[in-house]
């Protein structure tokens, strides 16, 4: 491999946009992926740990071995790249088609075109696409997202501020001028990311500028998601999975938490992703588009991916969970209720009911207890009885309250999590010597809505009157395990010792709340239950 230095490219404003070239050894000329995103070029030099989480590329020298010419480039207003960041902006959008129009006509370049890369540089294949540079032959996106608003700053209307707080502050604007180390270097991001978001909490023309068209894309299209990127990439992929509207369009979901580690891993290249560029860019015939067009990895299933005939998959059967006050003796928390498959009978039950915020909390929702996190025990929970058998949940999930505040709005916070079994005489003596740790659970998915969010535009709730909610809970695809609890968790906030990097802003919420649950108001939970 060897490698042609800030490379300087005009864009169709006069801004110059910086990349890097690395080359295969060889004559060429060689078909090309490009990769673009805010975090500096000029560090790649850094090894890909989750330290230095931004470093996404993939390996590059893999690439070049296997006859791709890598370019990496520096977007609008950060790294050496001119003009200014505008987080996902319209400028930056030309950019991307200007590069991938400057690649095709290089030549080292046989003209064939994709894109390479993990998160942002995802976000800009998404957004590349949309923009139908005519040299664009194809995409591969591995985790990004596709509307900004909804998919990872105001997740139903409550404003994701861990996330953007640290990834403005860490991976942009402190990695561009300390991140060296002492003294600071200028330059880096000049735009008040955490400012324009703040001082935009609806969706508005902005924000549409920024999300993807993506019934405009007519490419081939691999989308590549995971079910623990909740939070961020997930829904986006999964939604953009669904608009895109040709034929040529292939989805692959996979379960763990290691998306970044296995894009650095060969044998996972080898399997899962190289053959779409081979087909694509190169034209082998290796049978890429004789594979199903969904396969899904069951999270928790130890199972390899397998196929489906379409994402959600039709054969899923919507099941009702609904939510009783009876204990369910599963959980300290502040109700530890019910779910049961059968409705209310109760014409009109006593609701439950919650203040906020709650004297016990710590860090956020989460009550610590002689240096314990009780995630639970400030909250509401909602749990079943130990499950007779093996229940997979794959598709699209939805959160049915019927709920009631003394305030004009409020925020829920809804988590799905498998408690898992105990065995007996573990129980016994966790009862006895550890009585503050709580019982071992996965979280699974989450959900979120601001109540005046349930509508747009944005509108108040009429304190004291019972509303009904349709909470969207993002997708999964998990297989919850005989002996095990499907738990339902319900709160107006988050915490960061529970959520970690993806909890939200709290504000100046006070106030009670009622979750009602009798005949007439049947809050339930419905899950897609694979048989």
């Amino acid at each position: 491999m060897h490698t042609l230095k800030d490379e300087w490219i005009t864009a169709s404003d006069g801004a110059r946009i910086c990349v890097d070239v690395h080359l295969p050894d060889g004559d060429g000329p060689f078909p090309s992926l490009y990769a673009v995103a805010p975090y500096q070029k000029d560090l790649l030099h850094l090894p890909p740990v989750s330290a230095f989480r931004f470093i996404e590329t993939g390996p590059i020298d893999y690439w070049t071995g296997h006859g791709y010419a890598v370019v990496v480039g520096d977007q609008r207003g950060t790294g050496k790249s001119e003009g200014e960041f505008e987080l996902f902006g319209p400028a930056e959008q030309r950019d991307f088609h200007d590069t991938v129009e400057w690649i095709a006509a290089r030549p080292w370049s046989t003209g064939k075109v994709s894109m390479l890369g993990e998160s942002a540089y995802g976000v800009n294949q998404w957004l590349a696409a949309a923009q139908r540079p005519p040299h664009l032959t194809c995409a591969l996106i591995y985790n990004g997202f596709t509307d900004l608003y909804r998919d990872a700053v105001y997740h139903g209307g409550i404003y994701s501020m861990g996330f953007l707080t640290f990834w403005s502050t860490d991976n942009l604007r402190a990695a561009a001028t300390i991140g060296g180390g002492a003294p600071p270097r200028p330059g880096g991001v000049g735009a008040d990311i955490v400012g324009m978001t703040l001082d935009r909490p609806v969706a508005d023309d902005w924000w549409e500028q920024r999300a993807v068209r993506v019934e405009d894309i007519d490419i081939p299209v691999l989308n590549v998601a995971w079910w623990s990127a909740v939070g961020l990439h997930l829904r986006g992929q999964l939604d953009g999975h669904e608009r895109l509207k040709g034929t040529d369009k292939r989805l692959l979901v996979l379960a763990g938490t290691d998306s970044h580690e296995r894009y650095y891993d060969p044998d996972f290249l080898d399997t899962y992703i190289r053959p779409w560029y081979d087909h694509w860019l190169k034209g082998i015939d290796n049978g890429v588009m004789e594979s199903p067009p969904v396969r899904l990895q069951v999270a928790n299933s130890g199972r390899r991916p397998r196929a489906e005939a379409e994402w959600p998959p039709r054969r899923a059967v919507p099941t009702r969970l609904y939510l009783t006050p009876e204990p369910a003796h599963a959980v300290h928390s502040l109700n530890d209720g019910s779910l049961r498959t059968t409705p209310p009978a109760e014409p009109a039950g006593r609701p439950t009911g919650y203040a906020y915020p709650d004297p016990a909390w710590t860090v956020g929702t989460t009550v610590i207890t002689e240096g314990i996190p009780q995630p639970t025990r400030g909250i509401l929970t909602f749990t079943t009885p130990p499950l007779n058998e093996d229940v997979e949940v794959t598709g699209k999930i939805t959160l049915v309250l019927y709920a009631e505040s003394d305030q004009a709005d409020t925020d829920f916070h809804v988590k799905l999590s498998e408690q898992q079994a105990v065995p007996r005489l573990r129980n016994a003596l966790m009862r006895r010597f550890a009585k503050h740790v709580p019982p071992p659970s996965a979280m699974v998915t989450r959900g979120w809505l601001k109540a005046s969010h349930r509508v747009h535009p944005p509108r108040p709730i009429e304190p004291g009157a019972v509303v009904r909610y349709e909470i969207e809970v993002w997708p999964t695809s998990y297989l919850f395990r005989r002996g095990s609890r499907i738990r339902l968790e319900i709160a107006n906030g988050d915490s960061a010792v529970a959520d970690g990097l993806f909890h939200h802003y709290y504000g100046h919420q006070v106030g009670h709340g009622l979750i009602h649950h009798d005949a007439e108001h049947p809050s339930h939970l419905v899950l897609p239950v694979v048989h």
